[in-house]
């Protein structure tokens, strides 16, 4: 049985919402006795807050911690988005060599069915399995002399992905260099970008990156339908795929509002694993 190797970049703010993923994560599997093995780059967690990830990660695989040295920062402030965001460039520096892949989850998704549909995909040749940013698909960072800027025209196909569900093919990625490159493009470029490692990483993946469906990465936020999943309820909340609870208003905040798509999410958050 092969195991699936999940990894995590979280600080305390997200500390909770990495156990939730885990949970649903389990919860999802046809085969319970599936191996899952949890990677989880501590991005400056309080010794407590530690403490809780290793335990309630713990019920649904095992367990690996990871400190990056000199770890890329933020250059500009974000309201939801910590240094911890960056950790993902860093990868090649985490994970064991004796791990052929790897599935990023952002710590504020929902896993809604079996993972390991996703985890076995074939990347076709690539480093990197992404899902299209449907808000976005145009989006690119254009690189000149004097910087770079984001420019919502100019993605080669298949387009600009979210960066908050990726699958990788770590022998490809350490091949490539791709961990080196991401770090020498942040420390030139990082004030100048939008969207940080999803801007680096579509730049250096540019019309070589392998499409996934849709279902595996659901945003919740539409410039068009409109915030907290208005109008596509019913889409998002299908069990399937993964949910994603993009923007500064998470589902455990007070302020997201109680629809279905919170309800979903309490349903997980609430039960133990």
């Amino acid at each position: 049985m092969t195991d699936l190797h999940v990894m995590f970049a979280i600080d305390d703010r997200y500390a909770g919402g990495a156990a939730v993923v885990a949970h649903s994560i389990r919860q999802g599997l046809r085969d319970r006795g599936t191996p899952v093995v949890f990677h989880v780059v501590d991005c400056d967690l309080s010794p407590d807050r530690r403490a809780e990830v290793q335990e309630r990660l713990g019920r649904a695989g095992d367990v690996e911690f990871y400190q990056i040295p000199d770890r890329l920062s933020l250059r500009i402030p974000s309201m939801w988005l910590s240094d911890a965001a960056l950790a993902r460039l860093h990868i090649s520096s985490v994970i064991p060599a004796s791990v052929p892949r790897v599935l990023y989850l952002d710590a504020d998704v929902l896993v809604l069915e079996d993972l390991t549909e996703l985890y076995g995909q074939d990347l076709r040749g690539s480093a990197l399995g992404a899902v299209l940013n449907g808000f976005a698909p145009d989006r690119s960072l254009q690189i000149t002399a004097e910087g770079a800027r984001q420019v919502q025209t100019g993605a080669v196909p298949p387009g600009h992905f979210n960066s908050g569900v990726l699958l990788i093919d770590m022998n490809r990625w350490r091949d490539e260099g791709i961990t080196e490159r991401a770090v020498e493009m942040h420390r030139k470029y990082g004030s100048d970008t939008t969207h940080f490692d999803q801007d680096i990483l579509n730049h250096i993946f540019a019309g070589r990156w392998t499409p996934m469906a849709e279902k595996w990465n659901k945003l919740i936020e539409h410039p068009v339908h409109g915030k907290f999943g208005a109008g596509r309820l019913d889409q998002l909340t299908r069990r399937e795929g993964i949910i994603h609870y993009i923007g500064a208003v998470k589902p455990w905040h007070d302020e997201f509002p109680d629809n279905a798509l919170r309800r979903l999410y309490r349903e997980y958050a609430s039960v133990p694993a």
